[in-house]
């Protein structure tokens, strides 16, 4: 767990500051928008690192890498991105709080379907990043809720994508910027293909290989 928050937090960091290149690039002089633009930057980062840990948790479970790359690894990316994604959310609401503009409060941003502003989609986007927070938490609760609640609680995850997805198409003020519609049509594409590659595509687990994910 410790491995996976110190990979998640790097991630951050250098996606941060990443982002931060781009928007200086990209970006008007941010003025009295900053948080807004600082709240995008955020939201954009957290729906890719929930992106890597989907499909990351996806080639982990259909054994296409085995022997290319070990589980445990797979395993650590997946965790470390989801927790990466879920951190990156909160930012992506809390740093609204600061705009002078659009007059958020706590209840806004972390109520689901509280806020005045587009309720359903924000709430939409809220929802999905508690689902996902469920998700994530549920591996470290893996043996006391048992593998087959554990199983449903992760395929929920799909659900939190989707979610995601769509409150950051209906609400992006850039969504139609061409950049940000390929990023989210490969995004998709790229799940749709590891789902059919989970369904289609599976090996033999080795009690080795389980063991070793289980150690992880």
């Amino acid at each position: 767990m410790g491995i996976a928050f110190a990979a998640a937090l790097a991630g951050i960091l250098i996606g941060s500051a990443a982002l931060q290149r781009v928007a200086g690039q990209v970006m008007p002089d941010m003025g009295t928008h900053g948080a807004w633009y600082a709240s995008r930057a955020a939201g954009v980062a957290a729906y890719l690192f929930l992106w890597l840990g989907l499909a990351g948790g996806l080639l982990m479970s259909s054994a296409w890498f085995d022997g290319l790359v070990g589980r445990a690894k797979l395993l650590a990316i997946h965790q470390a991105a989801s927790i990466a994604g879920i951190l990156l959310g909160f930012g992506h609401g809390l740093v609204l709080i600061q705009d002078p503009w659009t007059h958020f409060g706590l209840v806004d941003v972390l109520v689901p379907f509280g806020s005045y502003y587009k309720t359903s989609l924000t709430g939409i986007g809220q929802a999905s990043l508690y689902l996902g927070t469920i998700v994530s938490a549920s591996f470290w609760f893996r043996s006391a809720i048992g593998i087959k609640t554990w199983r449903y609680i992760h395929y929920s995850s799909f659900v939190a994508f989707i979610g995601a997805l769509w409150h950051g198409i209906q609400m992006g003020t850039d969504s139609h910027e061409t950049w940000l519609v390929v990023l989210y049509m490969a995004t998709s594409l790229s799940i749709v293909s590891g789902i059919v590659v989970r369904l289609t595509y599976t090996r033999t687990v080795k009690r080795r290989v389980i063991q070793e994910v289980s150690a992880a």
